[in-house]
């Protein structure tokens, strides 16, 4: 028994986990607003459910969207140069080389074109590990079969 408080201590350690390094979660609560980057000509289907996914995050950390529109690619490079806090209305296959450079949280809508299957994902920025947390319990608790 003689290192029966090490287990106390590692505890003790994780009170803030996950984190955000870069501390999105905290700015947006701060400020009261965060940015999303839209896709533009995304099908109305996906933007609808989106739209309910990002309500229930403003209603969680109290802070209003304000959304940039533009095309998928340049949009994910300023979220990944946190110019932005999330991506909808984007589709991704398995193989999207995006899944290594951003966090692809939970599909909330699954598409079939032929032999193709995509999926529509709000992005955040890789490592914010709270922020994404937050993003991906409203996904689950909005689309519950995800």
């Amino acid at each position: 028994m003689k290192f029966a408080w090490l287990p106390l201590l590692l505890l003790a350690g994780c009170g803030d986990i996950p984190r955000d390094p870069g501390g999105t979660l905290e700015t947006i609560r701060a400020s009261r607003a965060f940015r999303i980057g839209a896709v533009a000509g995304a099908e109305r289907g996906d933007m609808a459910v989106a739209d309910r996914i990002l309500t229930r995050i403003a209603a969680r950390t109290g802070a209003a969207p304000k959304v940039v529109v533009g095309t998928l690619e340049p949009l994910l490079l300023q979220l990944e140069a946190g110019q932005l806090d999330l991506v909808v209305g984007g589709r991704f296959d398995a193989k999207s080389p995006w899944a290594k450079r951003v966090a692809l949280g939970l599909p909330y809508r699954r598409h079939e074109e032929g032999k193709a299957v995509t999926a529509s994902h709000i992005v955040a920025r890789n490592g914010e590990n709270a922020w994404i947390t937050l993003v991906e319990r409203e996904t689950r608790a909005e689309v519950p079969d995800r």
